[in-house]
């Protein structure tokens, strides 16, 4: 046999020097393997809050539990109930009516020459308040100068004087018919 034969075809030298040559990583390198470890240390840290957040939620059930077993059930009930009549009683009182606005708003506008005999009130519709009164004034003068100042009164949408008649002494008598705005008649506490 040959002195230079090679029986084998695993070269005699080392070649992991060359293949596990040290390569200078550039800016990009650094950056990239900066990024994936700050993703690591990031997604650590939200998997570990995820567990103090979990673990805090069972804790704050564990004590609602508690809780909803200390609770007097009976004054929870008497206190839902009587918010029930409160509001009942809130609503019935906002929705009254009281004829006392309209009364001081008739007697503040009223002349002094005239007087009122008869009263009627009446609540048409929701929007719509009638007020019918009977009176006497002194003369036919001081029936046109009340008539002006009721025709400036805010809450009198229309006034409507009829049945004018002359009586014993020179007095009048009429009727008057007064649409009222509906808001003076509510009632404020």
């Amino acid at each position: 046999m040959a002195p230079n034969f090679q029986s084998s075809f695993i070269p005699k030298e080392s070649i992991t020097e060359e293949v596990f040559k040290k390569k200078k990583a550039g800016v990009f390198g650094v950056l990239a393997v900066s990024l994936f470890i700050f993703s690591i240390i990031i997604s650590g840290g939200a998997f570990v809050y995820k567990g103090i957040i979990k673990n805090d939620i069972k804790n704050l059930q564990t004590q609602l539990v508690e809780e909803e077993k200390n609770i007097d059930k009976k004054t929870i009930d008497d206190i839902s109930k009587f918010s029930k009549k409160l509001s009942v009683a809130k609503s019935i009182v906002f929705k009254h009516k009281v004829v006392s606005n309209f009364i001081d708003t008739l007697a503040s506008s009223t002349v002094s020459s005239v007087s009122f005999v008869d009263f009627g009130y009446d609540n048409m519709k929701e929007n719509d308040l009638s007020v019918t009164l009977k009176g006497k004034a002194v003369d036919y003068a001081s029936v046109a100068l009340q008539e002006d100042i009721f025709s400036k009164v805010k809450y009198f949408k229309s006034t409507t004087f009829s049945n004018l008649t002359l009586g014993d002494g020179g007095v009048v008598s009429f009727d008057l018919k007064i649409s009222v705005d509906p808001s003076i008649s509510v009632y404020s506490p």
